[in-house]
């Protein structure tokens, strides 16, 4: 397991919208605590793993998570002035290290990044197809980071 250095607990949230939210792409906003820090895991929560977001909102379900992709824009950790799209479409299941039934989708190690910057208002979550969701939900990640 790698060393926890710091962490901070990102929460988009997709809102719901009468009739179902059609979305397929939902941009983060800006995390001001993580700014200029130096990237160097991240996971994300589901509904299995917590009832509730900071906000009261539902995180995600199993099932909501592994439609989602995430895509990053960072620096590019060979060449620092070079920013970008690096990771992108990165299944949720792959940032996902909670196994609360045998079915659960997981990986057993954390996403480990080589410490970027990243430009949190640049990145986004992909959806394979709509949530429809008609109440809000979050997309729950802790971001670990050196400064």
């Amino acid at each position: 397991m790698p060393k926890v250095y710091k962490s901070q607990l990102v929460e988009i949230i997709s809102n719901g919208i009468a009739g179902g939210n059609t979305a397929t792409k939902i941009q983060f906003t800006d995390q001001p605590y993580l700014r200029g820090k130096s990237i160097t895991g991240i996971e994300i929560i589901n509904s299995n793993d917590m009832s509730t977001s900071p906000t009261g909102n539902t995180p995600v379900s199993n099932a909501q998570m592994q439609k989602a992709f995430l895509t990053l824009y960072l620096t590019d950790p060979s060449n620092p002035a070079n920013v970008g799209e690096w990771i992108q479409l990165v299944p949720f299941t792959v940032l996902h290290r909670i196994q609360n039934a045998s079915n659960d989708p997981f990986a057993r190690q954390m996403f480990d990044l080589q410490s970027p910057t990243i430009y949190w208002e640049k990145c986004y979550i992909t959806l394979g197809s709509a949530l429809s969701n008609t109440a809000n939900v979050s997309f729950l990640f802790q971001v670990y980071f050196k400064d």
